[in-house]
């Protein structure tokens, strides 16, 4: 419960990082980006339509690749997920430092590394390779949240709610963080300490994945 928390806050951290430094991209609402890579064409913003369609299949990408790697390269372990995680943060600052200098807003090479790394993210907490709690996908996270309590309330499954919860209320922890952040700090310094955070996240999962943990989640 602690530990999809922590990974809860990494994911709000990287949507407010994307969303408020873009023109409105979203990297973790893909119901959002779907709407817009439709409706945006009605519009005739066929740009804006682009980069939403980009932005879903980056992050589907970026699912597929976790899950792939969970299952022949990392041995299930979820660290595999978080290294992906880092590795796209530190891409997406290195990005940003390296080719776009102190043009701002975000330009779409960091964006979509942040949206591949959110995907490989959600894959990190699963069992018998399906994925058992979303990290980024709040309005699920708050559907569970409501049938638990009302599970609860009926007397059928007490506090079964109480992890759904630990996990919004840690994305929303991120969130707050990564927007205070990105406000105080400009976006290079921010996309650096985003990086560090993600890497640090990384490191921990990797120490938890040893043979004891593994059997204790089911594999």
């Amino acid at each position: 419960m602690v530990l999809a928390a922590v990974l809860a806050a990494l994911a709000g951290m990287m949507g407010a990082a994307a969303w408020l430094h873009s023109s409105g991209w979203y990297v973790t609402f893909m119901t959002g980006n779907t709407q817009r890579a439709v409706l945006e064409n009605v519009k005739g913003r066929y740009d804006l339509a682009l980069t939403a369609g980009a932005s879903i299949l980056v992050f589907l990408l970026g699912v597929m690749v976790a899950t792939v790697a969970r299952l022949r390269v990392w041995r299930k372990a979820r660290h595999g997920a978080t290294m992906l995680t880092a590795a796209s943060t530190v891409a997406a600052w290195a990005c940003d430092a390296g080719l776009y200098g102190d043009r701002r807003p975000l330009a779409a090479v960091p964006i979509l590394c942040l949206a591949f790394g959110l995907g490989a993210l959600n894959t990190a907490i699963s069992r018998r390779g399906e994925v058992v709690m979303p990290l980024s996908y709040v309005t699920g996270t708050l559907v569970k949240i409501g049938q638990g309590a009302a599970l609860h309330l009926a007397g059928e499954r007490p506090w079964a709610w109480v992890a759904h919860a630990s996990t919004y209320v840690g994305f929303l922890v991120g969130v707050a963080i990564g927007g205070a952040a990105f406000a105080t700090f400009g976006v290079e310094s921010s996309l650096l300490t985003l990086a560090l955070f993600a890497v640090a996240v990384a490191v921990v999962t990797w120490r938890l994945d040893h043979a004891g943990f593994l059997i204790r989640d089911g594999h």
